[in-house]
């Protein structure tokens, strides 16, 4: 039991400073890329989204067959902390275009890092610990995310927003070297031993196989429809707020998310943990989209961008804490494949191809002349109503993953 807690700290501090580092490539990378081609082609940029994805779940699958996961964690941190320092010394040539590679980075390394972190701990702990941990674990990690918007505002109009880029990727070195002492000290999770080849890197396979598996995905891509929307729709009303202001801009955005990722800490330090622990997972799960559907209906009523920021923070907030911790006791029971592998379809996959999708049918109809600005809530309340819809099946599975847990307790 107390190697678990190990486990899960040591793994929430390497997040901490991978989610701070996020922060400055976050505001400086949509600012940038604004600035550089306008807020209306951010749906253009994230319809590359998908592919690059595939093609990044694909690399890291052969990578995790060939390395194992403690390397291909440091291969994968050391790789991202690269590109972003090469995309870094590129915008010091006054380069433009390399402004939606920087963005493309942002979006994808973030994801493929931190579900690397829950794979390891989802094998290390119990279902039991699980609920215990997962909301402090989000909260430590949550930590990193104030700290890093925090001085993005406070320090983007002294240095620029191209210096915020350089931040970001030395806040990988020290995510690296904890992650490499965890996985040191307490070991690598037990990984089956083949007899033959692999059959499938990426894991298609085990979503076929598991409906709870296949349910998620469908979920994530729903919320990640959501998430575009309503970034499309914050980011269009700031651009307008901010016109010709780039360091502005930056330091507001940093102020958001630094006020954003404050109420998310109190949620997975407070709320997530006593939810966990008293309330059911299946209301759990409900409660998430009815407390969208509301903040969406609000903004759809009085469009601002004070309102569209508050429905945009608290999809935000509530994804980083509450659903996420929820969704993570799922995986817990499941196989080394389905933590490592399925995981990653689902939560970098998943997560990045909603966007990206729904990016390029965005993309698509503004090429037609269609004001998709005036779309953006209602798409994103039809969305929203999908995930609730998709509650009902994923929690009927709910007697099949106690049943998992139990198995699991009682040979961990």
């Amino acid at each position: 039991m107390k190697r678990e807690y190990w486990v899960a700290g040591l793994m929430a501090m390497t997040a901490m400073f991978t989610l701070a580092g996020y922060e400055f490539v976050r505001s400086a990378s949509t600012v940038l890329f604004k600035n550089a081609y306008g807020a209306q082609n951010l749906p253009l940029v994230m319809a590359a989204m998908p592919f690059v994805v595939f093609g990044t779940v694909w690399v890291y699958g052969h990578i995790l067959s060939w390395l194992g996961p403690r390397r291909t964690l440091l291969v994968t941190t050391l790789g991202s902390g690269g590109l972003i320092l090469a995309c870094y010394l590129i915008l010091l040539t006054g380069s433009k275009a390399i402004t939606p590679v920087l963005y493309l980075v942002k979006e994808v390394y973030i994801v493929l890092l931190i579900e690397q972190y829950w794979s390891y701990i989802n094998s290390s702990v119990s279902p039991t610990t699980s609920r215990r941990v997962n909301g402090p674990v989000t909260g430590i990690a949550g930590v990193g995310s104030v700290i890093g918007g925090t001085l993005v505002g406070a320090t983007v109009t002294t240095y620029g927003t191209e210096t915020m880029i350089l931040f970001a990727a030395l806040a990988l070195i020290p995510a690296a070297i904890v992650a490499q002492v965890t996985y040191g000290i307490h070991g690598e999770p037990d990984v089956p031993e083949r007899t033959g080849p692999v059959r499938s890197h990426m894991g298609w396979r085990w979503l076929r196989e598991n409906p709870t598996l296949l349910y998620l995905l469908l979920i994530v891509l729903a919320t990640q429809v959501v998430s575009a929307t309503l970034e499309f729709k914050f980011q269009g009303l700031s651009s307008t707020e901010f016109i010709g202001q780039q360091d502005k801009e930056t330091e507001f955005q940093g102020w958001f998310y630094a006020t954003l990722n404050t109420s998310s800490t109190v949620l997975q330090f407070i709320v997530a943990p006593l939810l966990l622990s008293f309330v059911s997972l299946r209301l759990i799960h409900i409660l998430m989209p009815v407390i969208h559907l509301t903040a969406i209906t609000i903004a759809i009523i009085e469009p601002s961008l004070l309102t569209v920021g508050v429905a945009f923070a608290l999809f935000k907030a509530f994804d980083y804490s509450i659903f996420r911790a929820a969704k993570e006791v799922l995986y817990v029971p499941l196989s080394f494949d389905e933590r490592y592998r399925a995981k990653e379809i689902i939560d970098v996959f998943g997560y990045r191809t909603g966007k990206g999708g729904s990016s390029i049918v965005i993309a698509s109809l503004q090429r037609l002349q269609v004001a998709m600005g005036n779309y953006y809530l209602a798409i994103a309340f039809c969305a929203v109503g999908i995930w609730l819809a998709l509650i009902f099946p994923l929690t009927r599975w709910a007697t099949v993953v106690r049943k998992a847990e139990s198995e699991v307790t009682t040979t961990r």
